[in-house]
């Protein structure tokens, strides 16, 4: 039977003369489980076998047609004007989805209920095929910069529907139309919510990807044409990061920040609240009441994320490069092993990979214990000393060995706090 929710999404895949990746997209979208969802091409008059490779999924696409059009945001309007679900998202040609449950996430998310956009993380892939995960800021950050990419976004069908993007700026704001829209939709008091969850992945080369260019027109959507030296300086203080990207000036500036400071002058602190405004400072998120004790080594602090009451344990690995996300009430033992990067080792080149590793609430990681890339830990969960988990683990399960297996489950319901007040940790 059909799933029937009341919040169909439209899915809008815009392409022009992209036959190699066209059907990949089309893929992931019939691969994802929310069964309540409709998709619509526009195609620009492709002619190099893309409009063959649509018509090949014609009986179950809500529309599509190859025809001329304006550009990137007028057939993106197109595509607007033909949706019928209660929310709007943008799976470009090119991008995917980074799982068969994204659309799910979204919509069975609580913020569905009340927000007028509905936003998650990214994942970015490289032209070496290495993976990032790019964690969404929250709301408040839009006021500076797009702090989510576009097509992490689901947006009320009667919301977007009034606020088209405006094609008459084309000139002016080039790339950046679908910021403008976004950041109107802040400044008129739409209510955005962001869920921690992966959405879609995307290449890293695309039609936004000049850095400087961009910087400008985040600085005259943000200001509005009127004058902020906050903006300015934001702008500014970006634009030096951009122009520094590649340089030994940058390597050893980014280096003294994120390695040195963190990894060996930090865990000399022997009080915890400077050592957390530090890591907040460069990036890290962390919640109320979560503490990381001295004497751990944390990489990529940017890309690690800790909900409430978490507590992590001396002598931890943190390696965020693919992104970490620890829940709320998780207790991570000493000497534990969170380790999102790798090698592909059928690569002659050795080729990285960066994938990310997800440890939900009220989760226990024993003593030694190790997670490796590309891992969920469940709800509840516990991995049993010097245990290496390589898979993910269900809810409520208790895993050891090498590699993990499960031997044992736990009770639901659980309802504690890991704290830690002692000083001088």
């Amino acid at each position: 039977m059909e799933q029937v929710t009341g919040k169909r999404v439209s899915v809008i895949t815009v392409v022009y003369n992209d036959a190699a990746s066209i059907r990949g997209t089309i893929e992931s979208f019939f691969s994802q489980t929310w069964a309540d969802k409709e998709l619509i091409i526009i195609d620009g008059g492709s002619t190099d076998g893309t409009a063959e490779i649509i018509k090949e999924y014609s009986d179950r696409l809500a529309f599509w047609c190859s025809e001329s059009d304006e550009g990137l945001f007028d057939a993106m309007n197109k595509g607007i004007s033909h949706a019928n679900g209660q929310w709007v998202n943008f799976l470009n040609s090119g991008d995917s989805y980074a799982n068969s449950h994204s659309i799910a996430d979204a919509m069975e998310s609580p913020q569905a209920d009340k927000a007028d956009v509905i936003y998650g993380n990214s994942i970015e892939i490289a032209p070496d095929g290495a993976r990032f995960f790019i964690l969404a800021g929250e709301p408040p950050e839009l006021e500076y910069y797009p702090c989510f990419r576009h097509g992490a976004a689901f947006v009320r069908a009667d919301v977007q529907k009034m606020h088209l993007f405006d094609t008459q700026r084309i000139k002016d704001l080039g790339f950046s139309l679908d910021w403008q829209m976004l950041h109107n939709l802040y400044s008129e008091g739409y209510l955005f919510a962001h869920i921690n969850k992966d959405i879609q992945q995307y290449q890293r080369e695309g039609t936004s990807n000049h850095p400087l260019k961009s910087l400008w027109y985040n600085y005259k959507i943000t200001t509005e044409k009127r004058w902020s030296i906050r903006k300015l300086l934001y702008m500014l203080k970006s634009g030096l990061r951009q122009i520094m990207i590649g340089s030994a000036f940058e390597k050893w500036t980014i280096a003294f920040i994120n390695e040195f400071m963190v990894n060996y002058l930090l865990p000399v602190v022997p009080f915890w609240l400077p050592r957390r405004l530090y890591l907040k400072m460069i990036g890290l998120k962390i919640g109320k009441k979560s503490f990381i004790m001295r004497r751990s080594y944390i990489v990529a602090p940017r890309h690690i994320s800790i909900g409430d009451y978490s507590h992590i344990n001396r002598g931890c690995l943190l390696d965020g490069r693919g992104g970490i996300t620890i829940g709320n009430n998780v207790s991570v033992s000493h000497n534990v092993s969170i380790v999102t990067g790798g090698h592909d080792y059928r690569s002659k080149t050795f080729e990285g990979r960066y994938l990310p590793i997800k440890i939900e609430d009220y989760v226990w990681l024993g003593i030694n214990s190790t997670i490796l890339q590309n891992v969920t830990v469940g709800e509840g969960a516990v991995v049993c000393a010097g245990a290496v988990v390589t898979k993910d683990v269900e809810p409520y399960t208790i895993v050891g060995g090498v590699p993990a297996k499960v031997i044992g489950t736990r009770p639901k319901g659980l309802d504690y706090h890991c704290i830690w007040d002692s000083p001088f940790t």
